[in-house]
């Protein structure tokens, strides 16, 4: 009984983590490419687009938290000191993007406002991917808790996630764009998608000759897992995927199709990441089910989250369908 309900929590707190990316990283992914672009009006249209959604989006990340903290205390604990820096350049990241979207539209300084939404966005992508690199390549457990230092989480596979969640939430901006707009914002957004989609397979193929090479210790236990079957059928389909993202994208055919296939490609991966670790909740040598709360903790905690769940879920597919329409012209941030 332990076992279930401790994996049960396990796949729980990767669903939530994985609608955090899905749909936070697209806000992201559009906040990025505001660096890179000093056209005012198509800024403001894209923010405009947002204005309904960011905000709900992090409640993902919050319930995630929660449900580490409630379900795997120790892993809680050991996260905290492990990947403190990374989760501060998240958190700090994540406040500066909320500070320069409320403020932007009451600026007359619009341009600096759309400088720091874009490094925040920019920082939150890095401490997302900071952390997690930090965290797959594996974390120095001693007697009393983390015994690594504060800088342990700079390895090479975190910067290669890190630039991976980069371009990956940045196809997913400009997807997302393409999908809502038209004219030219939507072509501007149909050579973002491309752009980076080219630059994440340009990432993976660098990434596994180099991993490949310096033949690190942390390596081997992702390269002998026994699901490398089912591992190699989704890198296959993942890499399926991004050439549909760059084919619908160039033929501009239909406006949902590059945004589709970019969900399914950023779903594909996450499946596969789950895959790789699964059961182990801090790899590759803590186990989901050896640091779980007791039974009655994470049966408790399933009442609260089968109710809270279903009604976020809800909201956001209300929020979807009533602004499922696209965005003409740039409005003041709140008006669609």
């Amino acid at each position: 009984m332990h076992e279930f309900l401790a994996n049960l929590w396990f796949l729980i707190l990767a669903f939530e983590l994985g609608l955090y990316a899905i749909l936070d990283g697209m806000d992201l992914g559009m906040g990025v490419w505001t660096l890179f672009d000093k056209d005012e009006n198509r800024i403001s249209t894209e923010i405009t687009l947002i204005g309904p959604f960011w905000d709900a989006n992090e409640t993902w990340l919050v319930m995630a938290g929660g449900i580490l903290f409630g379900a795997f205390p120790a892993v809680y604990a050991i996260g905290a000191n492990a990947l403190y820096i990374p989760i501060m350049i998240l958190i700090f990241g994540l406040i500066f993007r909320a500070v320069a979207i409320e403020i932007r539209d009451h600026s007359k300084n619009k341009r600096l406002w759309d400088v720091i939404f874009g490094l925040g966005s920019l920082a939150a992508i890095f401490g997302q991917g900071f952390a997690v690199g930090g965290l797959f390549g594996g974390i120095k457990i001693g007697p009393h808790g983390f015994a690594g230092g504060p800088w342990d989480f700079l390895t090479p596979i975190s910067f290669v996630l890190s630039f991976g969640f980069l371009f990956g939430y940045m196809m997913m901006g400009a997807a997302y764009v393409a999908m809502k707009t038209d004219g030219q914002i939507q072509r501007k957004n149909y050579s973002r998608t491309i752009v980076s989609a080219v630059l994440s397979t340009i990432l993976t193929v660098v990434a596994l000759i180099s991993l490949h090479f310096l033949n690190l210790p942390e390596m081997k236990f992702w390269f002998s897992r026994p699901d490398e079957y089912i591992l190699t059928v989704l890198y296959l389909f993942a890499a399926f995927s991004i050439l549909m993202v760059i084919l619908n994208a160039y033929r501009k055919k239909n406006d949902k199709l590059p945004y589709f296939w970019t969900l399914v490609l950023v779903v594909d991966i996450f499946v596969a990441g789950v895959v790789e670790v699964f059961p182990y909740i801090v790899p590759p040598n803590v186990k989901a089910v050896d640091v779980a709360s007791p039974n009655e903790s994470l049966i408790a905690m399933l009442i609260g989250i089968g109710i809270f769940i279903p009604i976020i879920i809800a909201y956001n597919i209300y929020i979807k369908k009533y602004f499922r329409g696209k965005v003409s012209k740039a409005g003041k941030y709140g008006e669609y």
